[in-house]
């Protein structure tokens, strides 16, 4: 019982903190027109139905209609394609190595 209160403890302050890194990065490396689409990430906690589970969710809580727009190339109306600007799956490659590193640490 205390390895795993140990070790569920551990899970829950990496994930905490990766995911406020995540949001932070987010904010900075997003693209900006009127600042409104970098000032929207936020992270919250997704409730689970396990009560050992812990699951944070970082996401746009403002303009989450044009993440995938903008991530990833589109046709625009004049038949010509839009350029990708990818900066969410950058951070998510990050968030998953860091947050594996921070539980090896914890644990």
């Amino acid at each position: 019982d205390e390895y795993r209160n140990a070790t569920n403890e551990a899970v829950k302050k990496a994930v905490d903190k990766v995911a406020k890194e995540s949001v932070s990065e987010l904010k900075a490396d997003s693209p900006r027109r009127t600042g409104a689409y970098s000032k929207g990430w936020a992270a919250k906690v997704q409730p689970q139905s396990n009560k050992w589970a812990y699951k944070k969710v970082v996401y746009n809580k403002d303009r989450y209609r044009i993440t995938h727009l903008l991530e990833k190339p589109h046709k625009l109306r004049n038949g010509l394609k839009s350029r990708a600007q990818p900066h969410i799956a950058p951070v998510e490659q990050k968030a998953v190595e860091n947050l594996t590193k921070y539980i090896k640490e914890g644990v």
